[in-house]
């Protein structure tokens, strides 16, 4: 996963894109545990502390917003905001994809996440 032109907080942003994309389809690979950790490592966090507590709250706003497809919507919406340009959206999109088909398969439910991504990131 290339993460160059993401700032730290875009990076927070993408976590929590790619954290309700873990939990979308209700199996949490290890595939898809690596890239989520992969991406924690790039990001500097002021403590070890502070890195659990954003971890740990990225997890809970995940499962908050699959709670129905109007909330799934409204938080990618809101994420948008977060990556101005269609290069970073794009990026994020692409990244996104990149985990849900790690585990080699992608089914119903994340290939609805992806779609909407798509349309709120205007791809």
């Amino acid at each position: 996963m290339n993460l160059s032109g993401f700032t730290d907080q875009q990076k927070q942003t993408l976590l929590d894109l790619l954290v309700i994309g873990m939990y979308a389809d209700g199996n949490l690979a290890d595939a898809e545990d690596a890239t989520i950790e992969g991406v924690l490592d790039t990001i500097k966090f002021p403590s070890d502390t502070a890195r659990q507590h954003f971890i740990d709250a990225s997890f809970t706003r995940a499962r908050q917003h699959l709670a129905s497809p109007e909330m799934t919507r409204a938080f990618v919406t809101d994420i948008a905001h977060h990556f101005p340009t269609e290069d970073l959206r794009r990026k994020a999109c692409d990244d996104l994809e990149e985990l849900l088909s790690s585990d080699h398969k992608v089914v119903d439910k994340e290939s609805q996440l992806l779609a909407i991504v798509r349309e709120e990131f205007e791809l």
